[in-house]
C-alpha cells in the first residue's frame, strides 16, 4: 500500500528554499518513504501532539506526524541539522 505525504505550509517553503540538488535528494528520501511508511524511531511528544524526527539527505532534519487511517504522513518541519555546516 502506498503511504499519501503532505507538508504544512512552513514545511513546504522550507523545501522550495533549498538548493535544488538538495530539495531533490530531500525529497527523494520522502517518497521513498511512500512504499513502506515513514521511520518510526526518534519519537517525540509536545503537547499531546506525537511526532518523529528523521535524518535525510545527510544533514537534514524531518519533523513529522504519522496517521495510520488513511496511511499518510504530514513534514511539519525541515532544518539543517545542528553543528552541520555543508
Amino acid at each position: 500500500m502506498t503511504w499519501g505525504v503532505d507538508f504544512t505550509t512552513n514545511a513546504r517553503a522550507d523545501l522550495v528554499g533549498l538548493e535544488p540538488e538538495i530539495s531533490e535528494a530531500v525529497t527523494e528520501a520522502l517518497v521513498s518513504w511512500t512504499q513502506g511508511g515513514p521511520p518510526r524511531e526518534n519519537r517525540r511528544q509536545l503537547g499531546g501532539i506525537v511526532f518523529y524526527e528523521a535524518t535525510v539527505a545527510g544533514r537534514y532534519l524531518v519533523g513529522y506526524t504519522v496517521r495510520e487511517e488513511p496511511q499518510s504522513f504530514v513534514v511539519l518541519w525541515l532544518r539543517r541539522k545542528p553543528g552541520v555546516l555543508t
